[in-house]
């Protein structure tokens, strides 16, 4: 624990740099990429979305496949202007079908507590680390704290479009082998409120890498909220799984943000 704190405060600005506040609110959503940017001091920033999934074992003597319907919200506020906090949470229901004779299994519960730290290394790069804590649902308990850490990298494409990419690892809580992770998402501004994402991500270890798709629309309904709709799919043998989730974004200028100086 105490080296993840250490790497926090090594890349703590020594200053606050005006000017990370954006004029219109900036998300992760839709997608899997997070942008190389902060919410600002003082910026209290809610996203929240709703997802279903399904993955089936596509192997001709199988028949298991699971449903799952999520619920997710992600708390973020700015501590600093390049310097900000998180919590993520996700509430789950799975039903698991093993096969006609075994039936299935219904789970749920929450299945992800995450707490996170974020500083911005320059206007293209952010470093961010987290904790994945045992505040679990019984059936989605694991036996550790489980520590992850992203790097983001944001790339101009032109005037309307940009690249960001993510490589990071995480931990699953059940033991001591890291998982390696990436995304590239490319981001196309359809107009001055609508956005297109196109995403490739997944994640690797020694022995196998599992990759994925997605798609996403973003509509800025005014500069502090953003709704947004999006879809992805992947076939790693023997699984193959596809998903489509919602949400909506929303920002508050807290009292702690300062006046801009003019």
């Amino acid at each position: 624990m105490k080296r993840y704190l250490l790497i926090i405060l090594i890349s703590f600005p020594c200053i606050s740099i005006y000017g990370q506040y954006s004029e219109t609110i900036a998300t992760a959503r839709p997608g899997a990429a997070n942008g190389a940017g902060t919410v600002g001091k003082g910026i209290l920033q809610f996203q929240a979305g709703l997802q279903f999934d399904n993955v089936k074992d596509i192997r001709d003597s199988s028949n298991w496949s699971t449903d799952n319907i999520s619920e997710n919200l992600v708390v973020r506020f700015g501590i600093r202007e390049r310097f900000e906090v998180s919590a993520v949470i996700n509430h789950i229901n799975s039903t698991e079908y093993i096969s006609e004779s075994a039936g299935s299994i219904l789970r749920k519960g929450f299945n992800t507590s995450l707490i996170r730290a974020r500083t911005k290394i320059n206007e293209n790069m952010a470093f961010q680390v987290g904790i994945e804590t045992k505040l679990r649902g019984k059936d989605y308990q694991i036996n550790y704290i489980a520590p992850r850490f992203r790097v983001m990298y944001n790339t101009k494409l032109g005037e309307n479009a940009s690249l960001t990419t993510n490589l990071g690892a995480f931990w699953n809580g059940n033991d001591n082998k890291p998982r390696g992770f990436y995304v590239f998402s490319y981001s196309l501004a359809l107009t001055n409120k609508i956005s297109l994402i196109a995403e490739s991500y997944g994640d690797f270890i020694r022995t196998g890498i599992n990759n994925f798709f997605d798609i996403g629309l973003g509509y800025n309904v005014n500069k502090d909220m953003l709704i947004d709709l999006n879809a992805g799919w992947g076939e790693n043998y023997p699984y193959k799984s596809h998903f489509v989730t919602a949400g909506v974004s929303y920002r508050i200028i807290t009292r702690f943000r300062p006046e801009e100086k003019k």
